[in-house]
């Protein structure tokens, strides 16, 4: 471990510190910083999940259904909803504030010796605690793409990918080929890949990568939902999910690799399904909805949830950051009645109106609001509405 600097006192210096980090170093460069500094990177049983769309989702179902079983996981996700500790997580607590200002100023000389960037920051935090914990298991999911990405210096078990759609196509490619070839740079010699992904093309070079590393491919059907409540069937049993439509593939996704994984009591399934919570996924405040659909997939499932929901009379409220297809989004959009909105981020590509104001002209014109565009915008949202 670097050498002690107790540089800052509390942990709200700490995290604007790490928050204000934006320089981008090659993956080929960050590994060569774990390698020179000899970065703990082999952590026991690690489940590495990348995708589009519902990353998160499926980590924290993979996560409820193994502590169910009665292990202690850690997770390491992003973005955050509420604060920026829930991006290390164990048992689905954050690091605490005095473990997290520990390994920042622990690790300080480091990072402004090398100059890392927040993600980087983050994930040797994550490194260096779940290290010092005895957990079963470590669910790593993937910031962008998975061959570059920062995480992917990791020595996984298990590779999960949700699904393959169009997004950050400046670093990952225009076409979904491309961005496949990205997602599938987790998978390592000899270790299985799971997916939720239709795509027969995507699939076929998925199969064809997985047989040149060696690796077990496991491609999944994901039963087709087009009425509320929606059923699932696994081990011959059916569950009923009170949740959008989308998360089927995600739950899907979950319980075939905790299955691969251990021996999945199915008397936990149905408990777990009712027991799901993530924030910014559809939830729910009265009539307002806020959902963190950030691209063209994911806009594509609010709006096949909405319909399914058969929720009437609905005005939508949109905001969205630079780097997004906004102009698309919106124009899937075109049947509500939209207003487009700004927040506070110097990312934010939004209109001339603030969210709360464009929230009370919505609340007056429509019986249900959708929230969405970016799942930053709906966090600030959120954090409005539970203090309102």
């Amino acid at each position: 471990m670097i050498g002690v600097i107790q540089m800052f006192k509390t942990v709200d210096e700490a995290i604007h510190f790490i928050e204000s980090q934006r320089a981008k170093r090659s993956f080929e460069d960050f590994q060569k910083i774990i390698e020179r500094y000899q970065i703990p990177i082999d952590l026991k049983n690690v489940i590495h999940v990348a995708g589009t769309n519902g990353k998160g989702s499926t980590v924290t179902f993979i996560k409820d259904l193994l502590m169910k079983q009665g292990y202690h996981v850690g997770t390491f996700t992003s973005p955050y909803i509420i604060k920026h500790h829930e991006r290390i997580s164990v048992d689905g607590k954050p690091i605490s504030d005095d473990d997290l200002l520990r390994f920042i100023n622990q690790l300080l000389p480091l990072i402004q010796q090398e100059h890392l960037s927040m993600f980087e920051i983050d994930t040797l935090i994550m490194l260096y605690y779940f290290n010092e914990l005895d957990l079963d298991y470590h669910i790593i999911e993937c910031g962008i793409g998975g061959l570059h990405d920062k995480t992917n210096v990791i020595k996984s078990n298990v590779a999960v990918i949700t699904n393959i759609g169009y997004d950050h196509q400046f670093m990952l490619g225009d076409t979904l080929l491309e961005i496949a070839h990205h997602k599938v740079g987790i998978v390592k010699e000899n270790v299985p890949l799971f997916t939720t992904e239709q795509n027969k093309e995507i699939l076929s070079y998925f199969k064809d990568y997985c047989t040149k590393h060696q690796s077990t491919f496991y491609p999944l059907q994901v039963e087709k939902q087009y009425q509320y409540p929606y059923h699932l069937h696994f081990h011959q049993k059916e569950y009923v999910l009170h949740l959008p439509t989308y998360q089927v593939s995600n739950l899907t996704l979950a319980l075939n690799v905790v299955d691969y994984l251990c021996d999945l009591n199915d008397e936990d399934i149905q408990m777990v399904i009712d027991d799901f919570k993530w924030p910014c996924r559809f939830e729910r405040f009265g009539h307002l909805y806020l959902d963190g659909a950030h691209n063209i997939s994911g806009m594509e499932a609010l709006i096949q949830t909405i319909k399914e929901r058969k929720l009437e009379d609905v005005g939508i409220v949109f905001s969205a950051l630079m780097d997004k297809d906004c102009q698309k989004m919106l124009d899937m959009l075109k049947e509500f009645d939209v207003v487009i909105a700004d927040f506070d981020d110097e990312r934010s590509q939004g209109g001339h109106i603030s969210y709360q104001k464009a929230i009370e002209i919505m609340k007056a014109k429509h019986q249900n609001i959708v929230v969405t565009g970016s799942l930053h915008f709906v966090s600030t949202v959120r954090k409005y509405v539970i203090s309102a």
